[in-house]
């Protein structure tokens, strides 16, 4: 087996002591106790591997090794796995994924030229990432296609979340909106490859929701506070704590969509352009932060 898809594994083994007693060691002793590492048993009934620049285990590589995933081979002997987040991966052969029965995310990194066709035959695939530091060829876009059509999540196929908040600028507020309307606007499922990270792919596909214009009328007041309580924050991001500012609102344009808009409470203002604020006032619009 690759060595890091080894370590991917034990990597995602959050329920292994063993594990756990090395992820507390200081840099140096972990890269010194390399093969001890990689000897580590992976449990019965792994069901996720994680591998990305940030992993614990990703200090335990040697100064100058290849901590990308070259290979799949070995990862048949875990049929429990339901979750690939590999992002520090690039594998040309997707052939040992067909023996993965409950594989439903995957994440993995190919060649521009990688036979994509083996992840036709995951039928439990809920989202797929295709990373590649280049286009890839023809075949591998109509296998994706054929993914998205029955209902996979590509994110492949996802929009710059900016460019897909339409009516407004900033995608968060946007969020803020499709936070209130979560009643009567539909909004798709979710899947993370990591609960604790902040989203993208599932951030764009929130804005990829188009809210008619009916339902814009229908707001009267909107909150946004830093408490992490919020659907739509938790949505992309899981177990968002509400103590760091990736979900603040920086931008209040395109709000005017909100034209039956009478109260407006966005903890913190402060992030917020003073000329905006000025210019909803002006409107008759109450503009203040939670206390």
């Amino acid at each position: 087996m690759d060595p890091c898809l080894r370590l991917a594994l034990l990597e995602a083994d959050y329920l292994n002591d063993a594990v756990a007693e090395i992820r507390e060691l200081p840099v140096e002793e972990l890269k010194a106790r390399y093969a001890e590492v990689l000897a580590l048993e992976v449990l019965a009934g792994a069901d996720q591997a994680s591998w990305t620049d940030e992993a614990d285990l990703w200090d335990a590589l040697p100064d100058g090794a290849d901590g990308t995933i070259r290979s799949l081979t070995g990862i048949e002997g875990f049929p429990e796995v339901n979750n690939l987040y590999l992002r520090e991966s690039e594998v040309s052969d997707l052939g040992p994924l067909t023996a993965l029965p409950a594989l439903e995310l995957l994440w993995v990194g190919v060649p521009p030229d990688a036979d994509l066709t083996p992840l036709l035959a995951c039928d439990q695939l809920k989202r797929v990432h295709i990373g590649c530091a280049a286009v890839l060829h023809p075949a591998g876009h109509e296998v994706l296609a054929a993914l998205a059509a029955r209902g996979v999540q590509v994110d492949n196929f996802l929009p710059d979340p900016v460019e897909a908040a339409a009516p407004f600028s900033d995608p968060i507020l946007k969020l803020a909106v499709l936070d209130r309307l979560k009643g009567s606007v539909e909004l798709p499922p979710t899947y993370f490859f990591d609960e604790f990270e902040f989203d993208e792919g599932n951030l764009a596909r929130l804005m990829t929701v188009v809210i008619p214009q009916a339902a814009l009328d229908t707001v009267h007041s909107l909150g946004w506070f830093m408490g992490g309580g919020h659907h739509t924050a938790h949505m992309v991001w899981q177990q968002w704590d509400g103590e760091s500012d990736e979900f603040h609102i920086r931008s209040l344009a395109g709000v005017e969509a909100l034209r039956n808009l009478r109260e407006l409470k966005i903890t913190p203002l402060a992030v917020l352009p003073a000329h905006q604020i000025a210019q909803l006032r002006a409107g008759g619009v109450t503009v203040s932060e939670f206390e």
